[in-house]
């Protein structure tokens, strides 16, 4: 018997049968789950699962987080709750492994725990724990706080273990920007059926996404990827004669994310080159929070003369890319922008109704109906909560748990930002400052994009956020181990 075992161990820890079996267990889920066989999915993925987990386990929670834009959300069930098909089922499985894993394997780096970023993390969710007697709704808050933990746990903390072997970052971007590429093409065959209609981009990703903007904001964190691996491959051991075939798939996912129509994520990427060309020019992260506090200060004391300006546009959403460009600051009759707005007042008054606790972690869609006003309401208002949420994770935050939890999640986005340039100027060029680079480009992302949207509640989007920062930490944790350890030579 132990015979046996030592062979399937040998077999499986080759990376060949490795990325084999991952093959096999992506291509029957993509088959199942075209033809809609949903309840089948079940099989491939648990035995293909249970091997990773027996004897890789570390790389198991890297899977996970990258089979994640596969997944398929059932929010109807039984006693309102929701479950994400396949990943939420095997994210138990993968927390009991861990536990598995750690009773026999009791190591903790404690500087884990004691990294600023960390410790601004654990602050955001201990808040978030403490006001849930306080909440309008405990129940919900509750279900949101667990999920909201679940991934912090696993995604930031445990992979923040995980990234001591800097090999198993590129391993997980290399797993994520396959299934994501492989979901963009998927996409893009539906939609071509269509002429890449805009009114049809709304609906096209699914069953995988339910709405185009979460779309596009996850394939955003696989830009910088690509980007980087094209541009510094050489860094990463990555042939050069691979370029062009990355270049490719680039171009594959910009084109994605252009006829998906969100204008959020079209954004989002300007401001990601925005930090790219701060990177360039190693302006410290001072003047960068000084530059946004001068913003801050500017867009508030000249709101007036702002929005006298912004109301002459009066270019409504339209299906050539010029038009819903110039769409983005219409705020007089875009109902998309206006119904924006009306969420964001919304949770304006009812932060000042409830200033420290808010009204309590996932409340937002249940109670932002009565704050609304008349003369605010627009074509697709609705008092149900059933059109989105507060289109702003900012807002959101600060309706919800009141102005410490804006305050935490706004030190979570200045932590990556801060640490992450620490680790890129303190490296020369090469695998760590790239690294790093990916990281905090990626992340950049998501922290623009949701001025716009709130999407970290889902697993979409909290998988990769939190992966994401826990790179920049662990390279600031292990960077100097990371800089004297051999070059990869796998991803």
């Amino acid at each position: 018997m132990k015979s046996k075992l030592q062979t399937a161990a040998i077999i499986t820890k080759n990376p060949y049968i490795l990325w084999g079996l991952i093959a096999l267990v992506a291509a029957a889920i993509t088959v199942l789950t075209l033809n809609q066989l949903y309840i089948f999915l079940l099989a491939p993925i648990a035995i293909g699962y249970i091997l990773l987990l027996i004897y890789h386990t570390e790389k198991t929670l890297l899977f996970s987080g990258a089979l994640v834009p596969l997944s398929i959300n059932y929010d109807d069930l039984p006693g309102g709750f929701g479950l994400t098909i396949p990943t939420e089922p095997l994210y138990i499985l993968l927390f009991l492994g861990f536990v598995y894993y750690w009773l026999r394997n009791p190591i903790f780096n404690s500087n884990i725990l004691k990294h600023p970023l960390s410790i601004i993390v654990l602050a955001y969710i201990l808040w978030y724990w403490l006001i849930i007697p306080f909440s309008s709704m405990p129940f919900v808050s509750f279900k949101f706080v667990f999920a909201r933990t679940w991934y912090v746990v696993l995604f930031y903390f445990t992979a923040l273990f995980v990234f001591r072997d800097f090999s198993k970052i590129h391993w997980f971007f290399t797993s994520f920007s396959i299934t994501t590429l492989a979901l963009v093409i998927y996409t893009l065959i539906k939609h071509s059926a269509d002429g890449f209609l805009r009114s049809s981009s709304y609906s096209v990703s699914w069953p995988f996404f339910p709405d185009h903007g979460q779309y596009a904001a996850a394939i955003a964190f696989v830009v910088p990827i690509l980007l980087l691996y094209a541009l510094a491959g050489r860094h990463f051991k990555i042939p050069v004669t691979l370029t062009p075939i990355i270049l490719f798939f680039l171009t594959i996912l910009l084109f994605g994310i252009v006829v998906s129509y969100t204008r959020a994520t079209w954004l989002s990427l300007l401001a990601m080159g925005g930090i790219y060309l701060v990177i360039r020019l190693r302006v410290k992260f001072t003047m960068i929070l000084a530059a946004l506090l001068l913003a801050l200060g500017y867009g508030i004391a000249n709101q007036d003369e702002i929005l006298y300006k912004l109301e002459a546009n009066k270019q409504g959403s339209a299906d050539d890319i010029e038009g819903h460009v110039k769409s983005v600051s219409n705020i007089t009759t875009d109902p998309s922008n206006l119904e924006r707005i009306n969420r964001w007042k919304c949770a304006g008054r009812m932060v000042s109704e409830k200033p420290l606790f808010g009204f309590g972690p996932g409340t937002y869609v249940f109670q932002y109906g009565a704050f609304q006003k008349s003369d605010e309401l627009t074509l697709i208002s609705t008092f149900s909560g059933d059109l989105g949420d507060a289109h702003s994770e900012y807002f959101s935050a600060m309706s919800e748990a009141g102005f410490p939890g804006l305050l935490l999640f706004i030190a979570i986005v200045l932590g990556g930002i801060a640490y992450a340039l620490k680790v890129i100027y303190h490296h020369p060029p090469g695998k760590i400052r790239y690294t790093a680079m990916i990281a905090i480009l990626g992340l950049t992302t998501y922290y623009f994009h949701a001025f716009l949207n709130n999407y970290s509640q889902y697993d979409k989007i909290a998988v990769p956020f939190w992966l994401f920062t826990a790179v920049i930490a662990a390279l600031d944790i292990y960077g100097k181990d990371i800089a004297n350890s051999p070059d990869i030579n796998q991803h």
